[in-house]
């Protein structure tokens, strides 16, 4: 009789404990998550396009101090302001400040994109999809850098993992011109 009373308060305790927990809207997953969630189901362009914001806001806040944050708005300024090279030092240092956060790495292959150094920029596209795997901004850096080497099958699989995170970005309607060129790759 006594395991059975043991049973029942332990069961009638973890109902109470998972009724806080809904009834005080402790959050079960990040921000961050909850904002992916909305952009892969938002209805159209417009809402999802709401939604990207937000979450661009998020990666350029992520710093591990309000020093890095700063940081990146200076680095930010510099890369709007079309001071490439500044732009570039600025997220160098960044990163090795903070090596766990993905949009330095971003901004870096950006920027080596925008100067022509795709191999760079591959490079980090690689270390910011380690860290930061839904990242579709990087992702459609790859499919940029693939058409640009004329790996079109490359870009075509990277748009499908597009598809999968962002529905609505405006790369994908690149698609039809894609496959057009892999098809005179092919002839």
């Amino acid at each position: 009789m006594k395991n059975f009373n043991l049973k029942f308060i332990l069961y009638i305790l973890k109902f109470i404990i998972v009724f806080l927990l809904l009834s005080t809207n402790m959050s079960f997953g990040s921000e961050l998550d909850k904002l992916f969630f909305k952009i892969k189901n938002a209805p159209n362009y417009d809402i999802a396009l709401k939604y990207e914001t937000k979450v661009w806001q998020y990666w350029y806040n992520e710093g591990s101090s309000k020093n890095s944050n700063l940081i990146m708005k200076k680095c930010l300024i510099n890369f709007q302001n079309g001071s490439l090279d500044k732009a570039l030092n600025c997220f160098v240092n960044l990163h090795k400040l903070e090596q766990n956060w993905a949009e330095p790495l971003n901004k870096l292959a950006t920027i080596k994109f925008m100067m022509g150094d795709y191999e760079g920029s591959l490079k980090d596209i690689r270390l910011t999809l380690q860290k930061e795997p839904r990242h579709f901004g990087a992702i459609a850096g790859l499919v940029q850098i693939n058409v640009i080497l004329k790996k079109y099958d490359k870009a075509l699989k990277h748009l499908d993992t597009l598809k999968q995170i962002h529905p609505h970005i405006s790369i994908l309607s690149l698609r039809p011109v894609i496959q057009k060129l892999l098809k005179k790759s092919l002839i």
